[in-house]
């Protein structure tokens, strides 16, 4: 099956927010308590937050799709100052994990962002998120730092990890 990655539209949302679930408890089961990522994701991932978020121009916002409909997203913003971009978001489904669509998604991610002046992105990634670290490690990002955060009320590691464009 072809994986196509492109800009995400608003006809995407329901898709992304299927990703979004499946890629939360796959990613953080173990990690966060259910009613933590149950929080979030109603937060962070209810439809007209990801409508805004896909129209909203400042935000690089791509989906990978195929047959079967979205199977990958990935967003970014120039958020940083002195030519950092943030990476906000990517997620696959966790069957498709391995077949190199993430990897697709953070290099769509990275080009929007160097066309707006960007040459290093960060990301925050759970301590605990093993899955998620590797994949930015064999991406050339390094953990360059490491914070205390509260999501959904729950207190946890992030480290944060940098990337050249």
């Amino acid at each position: 099956m072809s994986v196509e990655v492109r800009p995400a539209t608003p006809a995407d949302v329901p898709g992304i927010r299927r990703v979004a679930h499946a890629g939360w408890e796959a990613a953080y089961e173990g990690v966060l308590s259910a009613s933590t990522r149950e929080r979030c994701l109603a937060e962070w991932y209810a439809p007209s937050v990801v409508e805004r978020a896909v129209t909203d121009p400042g935000v690089s916002y791509f989906v990978a799709d195929d047959d079967d409909g979205v199977v990958g997203y990935a967003s970014g913003d120039a958020d940083g100052g002195e030519n950092l971009g943030r990476l906000s978001s990517i997620y696959v489904l966790p069957d498709r994990w391995g077949e190199g669509v993430g990897t697709r998604l953070l290099d769509a991610v990275e080009t929007a962002l160097a066309e707006r002046g960007v040459d290093a992105v960060r990301v925050l990634v759970l301590a605990e998120n093993d899955v998620g670290i590797r994949f930015y490690r064999a991406r050339g990002y390094d953990c360059v730092d490491s914070r205390t955060a509260e999501l959904g009320g729950e207190t946890c590691t992030e480290r944060v990890f940098r990337g050249s464009v």
